[in-house]
């Protein structure tokens, strides 16, 4: 057997290891991304009585009050010490000084990934007034979301500033790294405006909102849309949002970096009318440092975001529009863990054993250099520490970057598996001297992979084939913007069939996904084009943004996503409709780079009619490691046969269940990804006023269509329950999916309207539009249905689809929410939830 190394593809066995894919032996790939963070711990208790009042002047300064004793009170559920009151000023006198504001309660202790969210800013003391009481705690967000953002400070003195709004609790405190939310707060114009880039523009009239936010989701539907039906017949255009800020001055002398997971698309970043970049691939995760630009206290910031979709078509299916991912504030020490640089993997692993390999680059923005050591430490999924490791010393010089490599060893590790997703948390420390300047902290899996080109796919030693799915990133009425619950909730639903491996069609993911798979147990080929330097629609991304960026985007998604467990193969494209030596140069080039940011993965390609397109014998076989074609079952086998012998897959099936038995009996196929798991907005040219694809085995609500009950019953480990159905409807039976929920965006309900006979039977050929309402701390995010025709998803109504229609609802604050159903002359229906305030705590296993 050949090496597989990054100029010469591996026809034989392919294992994972960390620097290289070598022949023969078991090795591991990187880990996972952030399980749930904690609750953030309320303060401790108050702080001592204001100092004395200084005795008025009659001209000479009245003296000082004494300050305030500080509050002692024990950390833990106590609220935040108030600020204690500032001493009166005398009369001509100088202002008394403010008493010290009490403690904040130390931070509870974290889920798996960190503790509870610090504070908001406090609001700056008025120049005659008392301090500013300190913001409440942020609540502790997942996957890298900080907490919500912290109360203002109350107002000074007559010319006191108030306290700032604040980026967000910081998503772990105590740490060196300071990573904070930048998600709540922005403002919003629906339309291009010049001058909107600038400090000083006039934005008081914009729509106040939180992102993750698609624009184009609310609709109006239009046949003359520009998105066409590729589109789903919903607006396009330009969005622009800006976002008034400050950062305290204790972050000065820091770096600090803005981070955005996704923005559809051509994205223009400014910070106080200085022009960042440009990111064009709404796809992709990006950063920009806005250190130099950034004012640290005084009169604030303005970030301002200009969207553009306007070219169209943009998509084959529904794209979305705007800011529909997270945003985030991260200050580090000018010497950091560059930006996704920390990559852990498992070159040895099994139940007695493993080692964990642990590389990053340390960067010294700073002006002298510095003496470094990389300290890693690894966290049991059961939340115990293992002991630390910490590499040789380095000098990093200013201006420069420097490798670190340190292994840990793990006894007994606990492997990661679908039916085990174990997570463990890798902290990478970086410190200069004893003190720890910084920290990159890493969720990962213990586990191996090994394609093998006669036996297949393997996890740790156990044969394994894809029970795959296919999916679009929107979520019927959510659109684009999607919260962690409804991602949740659809995994569950696969789950529940029997499906175990994603497919991420046909672009990257955001992060929170990816988490999900990890802890849910899922295996996930991730997928990064659609098209290379060809369009197959106008305005996608091919072509120029390709050209242009695709070197980077790949680079840069690799680095993101490559220390997910849940991530077992690369696509790095599908269907790409290229001139056939133009297709296999890009290819080449595209499984160079995948080698050389992470050797620990086989590389594939959703081909299109391989044979048709003379891909084989030769060509894409010579260049890719697992060969893998969309729908041509007998065509992957054939190429997968020729000497020497590759293991391959079925990038792409349709719903029948017919395919399953090739699958099963010829060793070389790893298994399939059928088309798809769920209908999806978009791809419906010419199909106005059907606004949707339904080649789902389930509908966009999840419904089970007769594909779906077929794969249960082949993949699945339960029967697909049986539902009868009625024929005259009386009344709706109201049934929220969760009756208990939390007021994080990432939580949502789904309230099920079901159009219901005197027996509680659905009456499938009902359409009647159903009314909701709410009450209590809740809001009605969209209303939605399994129907593909045309209709808003914004408001309070909608018209049933076989005998089904749902509102999504998510918490404004904590108490009783009730939901109320109606529809003439049906007797109506109520649901309660009851919502806390905390953190959503994203599930494991099998689970919702």
């Amino acid at each position: 057997m050949k090496p597989f190394s990054l100029s010469h593809r591996f026809c034989g066995v392919i294992v994972v290891a960390a620097g290289v894919v070598a022949a023969g032996a078991l090795l591991g790939c990187g880990g996972g991304s952030a399980g749930g963070s904690g609750t953030g711990a309320t303060g401790g208790s108050a702080a001592g009585t204001a100092g004395t009042t200084g005795t008025a002047g009659t001209g000479a300064p009245g003296a000082a009050g004494t300050n305030g004793g500080t509050g002692t009170g024990a950390a833990g559920t106590g609220t935040t010490g108030a600020a204690g009151n500032g001493g009166t000023t005398g009369s001509a006198g100088t202002t008394g000084t403010a008493g010290s504001v009490g403690p904040t309660g130390a931070a509870g202790a974290g889920g798996t990934t960190g503790r509870g969210g610090a504070g908001g800013m406090t609001g700056a003391a008025g120049t005659s007034g008392s301090a500013g009481t300190s913001g409440t705690a942020g609540v502790t967000g997942t996957a890298g979301r900080g907490g919500t953002t912290g109360s203002a400070g109350t107002t000074g003195g007559a010319s006191g500033a108030a306290g700032t709004t604040g980026t967000g609790g910081s998503s772990a405190s105590g740490r060196a790294r300071s990573v904070s939310s930048f998600d709540d707060g922005w403002l919003f114009f629906k339309g291009d405006a010049t001058g909107a880039d600038q400090t000083a523009f006039a934005d008081t009239s914009w729509r106040a909102l939180n992102v993750p936010h698609d624009w184009s989701i609310e609709g109006p539907f239009d046949q003359s849309a520009p998105t066409l039906g590729n589109g789903g017949y919903l607006p396009a255009g330009v969005g622009w949002y800006r976002k008034h800020f400050t950062l305290p001055t204790t972050q000065q002398g820091k770096r600090v970096f803005v981070e955005f997971d996704g923005v559809m698309a051509n994205a223009d970043i400014y910070i106080n009318g200085t022009k960042l970049g440009t990111r064009a691939n709404g796809y992709m995760s990006f950063r920009y440092e806005i250190t130099s630009q950034a004012v640290f206290g005084g009169s604030g910031n303005v970030i301002a975001v200009r969207a553009n979709n306007s070219s169209q078509p943009a998509s084959r299916w529904y794209a979305g529009a705007g800011i529909y991912r997270h945003v985030r504030i991260v200050a580090t020490d000018p010497v950091h863990v560059a930006q996704w640089a920390t990559f852990v993997t498992t070159p040895t692993a099994s139940t007695s054993s493993a080692t964990v390999h642990v590389q990053t680059t340390v960067q010294n923005q700073g002006t002298a250099a510095q003496s470094v050591t990389v300290q890693a430490a690894v966290t049991a999924p059961n939340g115990s520490a293992l002991a630390p490791v910490t590499s040789a010393a380095q000098n990093v010089a200013a201006g420069a970057s420097v490798d670190f490599a340190v292994d840990v060893p793990v006894a007994s590790p606990m492997l990661w598996s679908p039916t085990s997703p174990s997570i463990y948390t890798l902290t990478a420390s970086v410190r200069v001297g004893s003190t720890t300047v910084d920290d990159d902290v890493v969720p990962f899996g213990i586990r191996t992979i090994k394609y093998d080109a006669d036996a297949g796919f393997s996890l740790n030693g156990t044969s394994l084939k894809f029970k795959g799915a296919g999916m679009h990133h929107d979520v019927s009425g959510l659109g684009a913007a999607v919260p962690m619950r409804a991602w949740q909730r659809r995994l569950s639903q696969m789950k529940q069939i029997g499906i175990n491996a994603i497919r991420t069609s046909h672009n990257p993911y955001s992060p929170e996904f990816l988490e999900l798979c990890d802890r849910m147990g899922f295996v996930v080929m991730d997928e990064f084009f659609d098209a290379w330097t060809g369009h197959k629609v106008a305005g996608d991304f091919g072509g120029t943004t390709f050209n242009n960026s695709g070197t980077a985007d790949l680079t840069d998604t690799i680095k993101r996503d490559r220390n997910h467990p849940s991530i077992v193969l690369y696509s790095i494209g599908n269907e790409i409709r290229d001139g056939l030596s133009s297709q296999l140069a890009t290819a080449k080039s595209l499984t160079n780079i995948c080698h050389a940011t992470d050797p620990t993965r086989p590389v594939t390609q959703a081909l299109f009619r391989p044979k048709d397109n003379m891909y084989y014998p030769g060509n894409f076989v010579d260049v890719l490691d697992v060969f893998g074609a969309n729908y041509r079952i007998n065509e992957v086998a054939e190429a997968c046969a020729l000497t020497p012998h590759h293991a391959g897959v079925v990038t792409e099936g349709g719903t029948s269940t017919s395919d399953w038995s090739m699958i099963t009996g010829n060793n070389q196929l790893t298994g399939e990804f059928i088309w798809t798991a769920f209908d999806y907005l978009g791809e419906a040219a010419d199909m106005w006023p059907t606004v949707g694809s339904a080649t789902g085995i389930m509908d966009r609500m999840g419904t089970h269509k007769s594909g779906a009950d077929s794969y249960q019953r082949l993949w699945g480990s339960t029967t697909p329950p049986t539902v009868t159905t009625g024929t005259t409807a009386s009344k709706i039976v109201l049934t929220a999916d969760h009756t208990t929920m939390v007021t994080d965006p990432n939580d949502v309900v789904y309230v099920k309207a079901q159009i219901s006979d005197s027996s509680n039977r659905v009456v499938t050929s009902s359409s009647t539009a159903v009314t909701f309402s709410i009450s209590g701390p809740g809001t009605i995010i969209a209303v939605d249905s399994g129907s593909t025709t045309q209709e808003s998803f914004r408001g309070t109504a909608r018209n049933a689809y076989q005998g089904l229609a749902f509102a999504i609802v998510q918490a404004t604050g904590a108490g009783t929410i009730t939901v109320n159903a109606s529809a003439s002359g049906l007797t109506a229906a109520s649901a309660t939830v009851q919502a806390s305030a905390g953190a959503f705590v994203p599930c494991s296993g099998t689970c919702d």
